[in-house]
């Protein structure tokens, strides 16, 4: 218990902690706010760091055709390639993660204006998307 010598913010918070009804109100307002910043996180972050197709295709020496994006990468953990695509206003948005042992791939790049991912597949360490 503070004394007459204990400061605004020193009995506050020793107020608030002995408040323990309002735990349950504490744990709702925190799923609340983690409900509602996860999706938000998720748009700032898909909305930041997006390169033009073209521009990830020079960096890995790939290539693409009506159909499909072929896109060598240099990674020793094929099987722990991730692919993630999120429909945007004009294409969808393809997120890349190739992991290695001391870092590894991210990019975020957007297929051409109206296209979808419909596909993808690993082979001769290249990666393959296919869209139509």
């Amino acid at each position: 218990m503070p004394g007459l010598d204990a400061s605004a913010e020193e009995m506050h918070t020793e107020f608030l902690a002995t408040l323990y009804h309002l735990d349950d109100v504490r744990a709702g307002h925190d799923r609340v706010v983690s409900d509602v910043a996860a999706p938000v996180e998720m748009a700032k972050s898909l909305a930041r760091e997006i390169q033009p197709l073209e521009d990830l295709l020079r960096e890995f020496g790939g290539s693409h055709t009506d159909d499909r994006i072929t896109i060598p990468l240099p990674t020793a953990l094929p099987d722990k390639l991730v692919v993630e695509k999120f429909a945007g206003d004009e294409g969808d948005v393809v997120r890349l993660i190739a992991p290695e042992r001391f870092g590894g791939v991210l990019r975020k790049f957007e297929l051409p204006e109206g296209r979808r991912l419909t596909g993808v597949s690993w082979g001769e360490g290249a990666l393959s998307l296919t869209m139509d």
